[in-house]
């Protein structure tokens, strides 16, 4: 994914949709692109507050996007 498309996910939603990951099937807000460990990433925050750092570019987690506010408990 390129840098542009990385800077244009901020303010929207994600969730990780595989079997394994940290809080998997959560929504969390995209807040800002950042390099971690050599990698392009989102930092994102939950409904709780709770941060975490989720790499843009792997193939192994899949990912859903959503531009509207959801129910985050879900």
């Amino acid at each position: 994914m390129t840098a542009v498309l990385t800077h244009n996910r901020i303010g929207q939603f994600v969730r990780r949709n595989s079997n394994h990951g940290y809080r998997t099937g959560q929504w969390a807000q995209i807040v800002m692109a950042i390099r971690s460990q050599g990698r392009d990433c989102w930092l994102v925050i939950y409904h709780d507050g709770e941060t975490d750092v989720i790499p843009v570019d792997n193939p192994e987690d899949r990912y859903t996007f959503r531009c509207e506010p959801v129910d985050w408990r879900s």
